[in-house]
């Protein structure tokens, strides 16, 4: 037992966090980016373009999840999993650790209720499935104000193309469908578990 509590001692934690944290981020909004655009593409493209969306989500949000964990191994600035499950009970920047836990809890809620898709009446999952751009704003905002790296000129840059890239395909797809312009034929997407 000494030894794997020796191990996980000796992990770059810290390194884990910030990488885990930037990588869930990139993710997210690589996810998102497909979602939103999802009606651009033409049949043959949506079947694939639905499985990279979904890798993409689940991936970011499995990410986020290690990135959240690892916290409680941290030997610098250690979270107790009291203050990583419940939001706003951190010790350390209670807010802003809060919407790092929310965003956490939304995202599951997302992938949990897409899984049960054909489950639920259209107009509930899809008022579930629009909870993306409210948790892409909190996911955002946990980054770039906690995130030690957020100085960088490169994370800048990553947040900003991050955050101009769902703005111009979500003003895209809202000029389409004020226009009338009809999306392409709809394939239904596999599900989740396929993926």
């Amino acid at each position: 037992m000494n030894v794997l509590i020796d191990f996980f001692l000796q992990l770059p934690t810290w390194q884990i966090i910030r990488v885990a944290g930037i990588s869930a981020f990139t993710l997210l909004t690589l996810g998102m980016a497909l979602g939103i655009s999802y009606s651009f593409w033409g049949r043959s493209a949506k079947r694939g373009v639905y499985r990279t969306h979904s890798f993409f989500t689940i991936a970011g949000t499995a990410i986020g999840l290690l990135h959240g964990a690892t916290t409680v191994i941290d030997t610098y600035s250690p979270y107790a999993w009291r203050e990583l499950l419940i939001p706003f009970s951190a010790a350390h920047a209670p807010i802003l650790s809060g919407l790092g836990t929310l965003c956490g809890y939304g995202m599951l809620i997302v992938i949990l209720t897409t899984d049960l898709r054909n489950k639920l009446k259209k107009p509930l999952w899809l008022a579930i499935h629009m909870l993306s751009y409210p948790i892409y704003v909190i996911a955002f905002v946990h980054g770039f104000f906690l995130g030690t790296d957020s100085g960088l000129p490169a994370i800048r840059l990553l947040y900003a193309f991050s955050a101009l890239l769902i703005l111009a395909l979500t003003a895209i797809r809202a000029t389409k469908r004020a226009a009338g312009t009809k999306p392409a034929a709809a394939v239904k997407p596999a599900p989740m578990r396929n993926v």
